[in-house]
């Protein structure tokens, strides 16, 4: 749960950033060559973004959704309890020397105007946060912290979503395929064709993350979202406690860490792969390879043969702010293409939904 993240993947600079990426031999972003042809038209809308002016302006609209979401998310945490193991001491990023610390902390004063706050810190500072980098803060010039980000697990947390949801009267109809969205007429959709029956409802919400455009395509609705594969690695502490208290970034080598109770989620690399969904664990022993830099003692405190490798489709745009509003459909709505921002922005974006159904004011 991260305003702080809100910046766009399309930064000024970013066709210079790609072009070391990809002619980098261990890359942090990967991009299958038989993928390019079909990404070739959203590339090219991907840089038109790249432009200072562009990327602003995107950056603000996913803060202002970001920082929605976590009103959202406090909100029902003041009435409901939840468990998912969530942490709410915010995120660090920590720069290696000769890295973007600088350029990194002009960003965070615009996103201040926007409401993101932020701390920077020299090296003791971070170490008064974090002690467990210790062996490696000769890495770094220095850190942003930020105070209010939270984390936690995502797939807990839709759990608990899913079990609020239920005790007020929400059907889920769970293992079911979505095979048709039937439109009768040209402004007005009809039904659902599903793996179990047609069904029907008075406002239809289309939120399929990068499914979406599939079933879009045939309403004559075209979606610019395509997927990118993310990868991480989740691993059990057994009762060690000397790990990091929140989520850190490494800015080096885009990887992140991240508390969860007993585990630690590890995270940080992506690949345009189409809709291969297929864990390449190759990946995730390079995703630990890299937090094994950033966290050395690591090595005597986990199981290495238990580690747990995970892949999923983010639903990307090009400009990077989610598609979250009205179509030319009277009861059909878009909430989708949130990228890696998807939990991050959840909560918001079904606030902004849920209002424009029930007509309030948005």
């Amino acid at each position: 749960m991260t305003p702080s993240d809100a910046s766009p993947w399309n930064s000024p600079g970013t066709v210079r950033q790609l072009g070391k990426m990809l002619f980098d031999h261990n890359p942090t972003l990967k991009i299958n060559p038989s993928v390019i042809p079909s990404i070739v038209g959203w590339g090219l809308r991907f840089l038109a973004n790249s432009t200072y002016e562009r990327h602003k302006a995107n950056m603000i609209s996913n803060i202002r959704i970001a920082r929605l979401s976590l009103e959202a998310l406090r909100s029902i945490r003041q009435t409901a309890h939840l468990n998912y193991d969530q942490t709410t001491r915010g995120t660090m990023r920590v720069f290696p020397r000769g890295g973007r610390m600088t350029e990194f902390v002009q960003m965070c004063r615009e996103m201040k105007q926007w409401g993101v706050q932020f701390e920077v810190l020299d090296q003791n500072q971070i170490l008064e946060k974090e002690p467990c980098l210790g062996a490696v803060i000769d890495r770094y010039v220095g850190a942003v912290f930020f105070p209010d980000d939270e984390s936690g697990d995502a797939h807990k947390f839709t759990n608990e979503i899913a079990r609020l949801a239920t005790e007020l009267g929400v059907q889920l109809l769970l293992n079911t395929n979505i095979l048709k969205i039937v439109n009768g007429s040209s402004s007005r959709i009809s039904h659902l064709s599903t793996s179990r029956g047609d069904v029907s409802a008075d406002v239809y919400v289309l939120s399929l993350g990068s499914y979406s455009p599939i079933l879009a395509r045939p309403l004559g609705i075209s979606l610019p979202i395509i997927p990118v594969k993310g990868y991480s690695v989740t691993v059990a502490l057994n009762g060690w406690k000397g790990g990091p208290t929140r989520p850190v970034m490494d800015d080096g080598y885009h990887a992140m860490m991240v508390p969860m109770g007993d585990r630690l989620r590890m995270g940080g690399r992506a690949e345009f792969a189409g809709y291969d969904t297929r864990v390449d664990e190759e990946e995730g022993w390079r995703v630990l390879d890299d937090i094994m830099k950033i966290l050395p003692v690591l090595r005597s405190h986990i199981d290495a043969n238990a580690v747990l490798n995970w892949s999923g489709l983010r639903a990307m745009t090009p400009g990077g702010p989610p598609l979250v509003g009205p179509t030319s459909y009277a009861n059909l709505l878009l909430n989708t293409g949130h990228g890696p921002l998807g939990w991050t922005m959840a909560c918001g974006s079904a606030k902004l939904i849920s209002d424009l159904i029930t007509h309030r004011q948005v």
